[in-house]
């Protein structure tokens, strides 16, 4: 009778010792699983981190050489800047991109343009390349500043 208790009771930590195996197993596959994903997920937004400074960089170069509207640029290099490092994003650090930047920002692009009055959009366009004209210089400099940083940080 003592045989059969302990065959039994051998046989219910066997049962248990493979439960919990499985459950270890699980574990393990799981957290695995997790440490992948995390990874991957570290892996894109380095993947996107790069497509915005390399945008960036592109974007400046191009408006250095004249090829890019500084209107676009500053538009297009604030939204990055704010998507890439909000801590760069500061009025007062780069004071001509952002005067661009907040003088087109609210302007009609696309569709909207489209369906904006002829003598509207000839107002707006006016100002706009008023203010390219008066911030020229200092959105140049400030396009060389901030592809200067991003090059010692990158």
């Amino acid at each position: 009778m003592w045989y059969a208790l302990f065959g039994l009771g051998a046989f219910i930590v066997a049962g248990l010792a493979f439960y919990l195996g499985q459950i270890l197993f699980q574990l393990r596959s799981q957290q695995q699983r997790q440490q992948q994903a995390l990874l991957e997920q570290q892996k894109k937004q380095a993947e996107h981190q790069q497509y915005l400074l390399d945008s960036i960089v592109l974007i400046g170069k191009a408006t250095l050489e004249q090829q890019c509207e500084l209107s676009e640029a500053a538009l297009r290099i604030w939204v990055l800047l704010e998507n890439l490092q909000p801590d760069l994003a500061v009025a007062s650090r780069w004071p001509g991109l952002f005067a661009m930047y907040d003088c087109v920002k609210a302007m009609p692009t696309h569709e909207a343009r489209k369906q904006t009055d002829k003598k509207e959009i000839r107002r707006l366009d006016h100002i706009r390349q008023q203010m390219e004209i008066d911030l020229k210089r200092s959105i140049e400099q400030d396009i060389e500043q901030l592809l200067a940083l991003l090059q010692q940080r990158h």
